[in-house]
């Protein structure tokens, strides 16, 4: 509805939390389609690092609260920082089609 009266921003909270990850993919990939479209400002909470850095043009991590990093998907997407986000050893591999790195837990 929001999008329907030319809204010029979209708050999203957790919009893929129920959903298997095709659907995930089409919701994040329709929602980036309409903000570039139609310049939409779009703030969204998103649970998975990896949906976040794929569709997100600038992410804020948030722990306890308190922001813990922000930066494009390249500056967060890095082992140590992602460490600090989640409080555990995690790693990043590059995406093989180029996309935005992956992350997975040691």
């Amino acid at each position: 509805m929001l999008v329907a009266q030319d809204s010029r921003c979209l708050l999203l909270d957790e919009p893929t939390s129920a959903l298997d990850i095709a659907h995930q993919v089409d919701v994040l990939a329709l929602v980036h389609r309409l903000s570039q479209e139609r310049g939409l400002t779009v703030i969204a909470v998103l649970h998975d690092i990896n949906m976040a850095a794929r569709y997100c043009d600038y992410l804020v991590a948030l722990r306890g609260g308190e922001m813990i990093a922000q930066g494009t998907p390249a500056e967060i997407m890095r082992g140590e920082t992602l460490e600090m986000i989640y409080g555990i050893p995690m790693g990043i591999l590059p995406h093989p089609a180029g996309a935005a790195p992956v992350s997975f837990v040691y």
